[in-house]
């Protein structure tokens, strides 16, 4: 362990929970501690996500549950924006391309830490709502819309978003999407073209939110 770098502890025996918590957290730049007892964790691990359904002895640390969360990204979000503490992050924001079905990726301190496909806009404004929510301590909080294939739609997009968003102080802007998908970076295998537009939409504007 680094001195001085934001960790989480892990208290579950499910592996398969616990490397979905890790993969989220290594996104996010924060490392996991896994153990099986509370007694393993040292003292200066001040948030600990866990499984378990009874409520544990908190023994001074927050404790995070998993079926207090709608998802296991939000808890892990939440609970890495515990560990960094005053290192707050800087910068929340979503990028979205709104084709066929609207490609978001998500983004922390201009790290990219999930993409999403949406073919209900209900799903979308409930998931950007969650994730301004979650990270409303951070200091920047933008949503950029690729508006160049399709302005009306992308204006009728933002202006739900906007509707959403309303009092949670987030920016919403409609930029050029133009070039997105002429594969500066490959495209992962799973990823949509909306999502992988939504992606390089971030990368090529998220330099000039610094």
């Amino acid at each position: 362990m680094r001195r001085g770098e934001p960790i989480i502890g892990l208290l579950t025996s499910d592996m398969r929970f616990g490397n979905m918590v890790k993969e989220m957290a290594s996104a996010l730049g924060v490392r996991v501690k896994h153990v099986l007892s509370l007694d393993e964790l040292p003292l200066s691990i001040k948030v600990v996500i866990t499984d378990e359904r009874r409520r544990l002895d908190d023994r001074g640390r927050i404790i995070l549950y998993k079926e207090d969360y709608d998802s296991i990204e939000e808890l892990v979000e939440r609970a890495s924006e515990i560990a960094v503490g005053e290192l707050r992050y800087r910068l929340a924001a979503a990028a979205i391309d709104p084709g066929k079905s609207v490609g978001v990726a998500y983004i922390l301190d201009h790290r990219v830490i999930r993409t999403r496909r949406y073919g209900i806009i209900e799903s979308l404004l409930d998931d950007l709502t969650r994730f301004m929510r979650t990270h409303s301590r951070a200091e920047r909080k933008y949503v950029l819309i690729g508006a160049t294939s399709n302005p009306e739609n992308a204006r009728a997009i933002a202006e739900k978003i906007g509707k959403a968003l309303y009092g949670e102080g987030v920016i919403v802007k409609l930029v050029d999407e133009s070039n997105t998908r002429k594969g500066l970076i490959p495209r992962m295998r799973g990823m949509s073209k909306d999502e992988y537009s939504a992606l390089i939409l971030s990368l090529r504007n998220i330099l000039k939110l610094r």
